[in-house]
């Protein structure tokens, strides 16, 4: 008997899948396209084999993996970026951009990566965007775009200088999934936002501009499934409160959303009271409330909520959560994820991710 899931975000596109032979389980893993990788376990009996089966059946669903008859297709991706050395000699990622979407490739990418450009603390990825909005014909099939894929050796996530993303939602109605690291000089978009298609959207940064999250809170995105926000800290860019975030916790914002990340914040407190009781939880299957300052406080105020037995999975890593706290969680019938524990008598909490 065999099991085939897959499981895609802004981030991951992979399957999962478990075949049961008797007393034993083979299970094989990884980015959808490749053979991936595989582990076999045997069983004193099969009724053990089948139980093992059921058992991880279930953590994968909750986890997000859907089940599909068929195998999706590997999808055609590819990355862009200017290494520091190609930078020294020179090089910049309008050239890259250019030579790529004058290719054959170009014509079937559906995923585009746009990793380091020359001097990303101090220039934007504008040219290089404005020149894809100019030619959406030349990328026919695009439904993924993650812009400013770098680690914090290219640039720290807080130097990391944006762009402005006005047209690029008219220039490409079909694309699904906009993944933007880095807040310094963002413009979600100077219009209201509208998109029919978008299911997906991440931004990543040290701190969420107020401007940009009241973008997002009047958008029309009646497609939109996954909405991942690192709120981050005042330092680096964040200047809202509880208020401006108060949008995001009402049902039917965006009718199909099942994911919600309000992530990396130091108001984490605030936000885990508010939504506790909020309606978006009798939509949601993945409430994410990671990387940030969570302590008893806010973990109180969700333990005590009703709405979140509702929940497939609710994600708290990285917290400071007291030990009883954290057993409290795992009692839950639903996932919860409280690794990552922080130092509790640290005087100064910070988000995970700041600069």
């Amino acid at each position: 008997m065999k099991h085939y899931f897959e499981y895609q975000d802004s981030k991951s596109y992979k399957f999962w899948q478990v075949e049961i032979e008797a007393n034993t389980l083979n299970v094989k893993y990884g980015k959808i396209g490749t053979a991936g990788q595989e582990k076999i376990s045997s069983f004193d009996t099969p009724e053990k084999a089948q139980k093992e089966m059921e058992k991880l059946i279930s953590e994968k669903t909750k986890k997000g993996y859907v089940e599909k008859t068929d195998a999706s297709a590997k999808k055609v991706a590819r990355r862009i970026g200017v290494s520091y050395d190609e930078a020294e000699e020179g090089k910049t990622l309008l050239e890259k951009v250019t030579a790529f979407l004058d290719s054959a490739q170009a014509t079937e990418v559906e995923s585009l990566v746009i990793a380091a450009w020359e001097e990303a603390y101090d220039c934007g990825p504008q040219e290089s965007l404005d020149l894809m909005i100019a030619n959406p014909g030349k990328l026919p099939q695009l439904k993924e775009l993650f812009v400013g894929d770098m680690d914090s050796e290219e640039c720290e996530i807080s130097w990391i200088t944006q762009a402005d993303y006005t047209k690029l939602f008219a220039a490409f109605p079909s694309l699904e999934r906009l993944h933007i690291k880095g807040s310094k000089d963002l413009i979600l978009s100077s219009h209201p936002l509208t998109h029919e298609h978008l299911k997906a959207l991440t931004i990543e940064c040290g701190g969420l501009p107020k401007e940009v999250i009241e973008k997002i809170a009047t958008a029309q995105l009646p497609n939109l499934e996954y909405l991942q926000l690192y709120i981050g800290v005042d330092e680096y860019g964040f200047d809202g409160k509880i208020d401006d975030l108060r949008p995001f916790m009402q049902k039917g914002l965006f009718p199909k959303l099942k994911h919600l990340g309000l992530v990396d914040s130091e108001i984490a407190n605030e936000i885990a009271t508010e939504i506790a009781q909020a309606s978006v939880l009798e939509q949601l299957e993945t409430l994410d409330l990671s990387m940030g300052t969570l302590s008893d406080d806010g973990g109180r105020a969700l333990l005590e909520s009703s709405k979140i037995a509702g929940l497939k999975k609710l994600d708290l890593h990285y917290h400071y959560l007291s030990n009883d706290m954290i057993k409290e969680f795992k009692k839950l019938s639903i996932l919860v994820d409280v690794t990552d524990q922080q130092d509790l008598e640290d005087e100064w909490r910070y988000p995970a991710v700041t600069e």
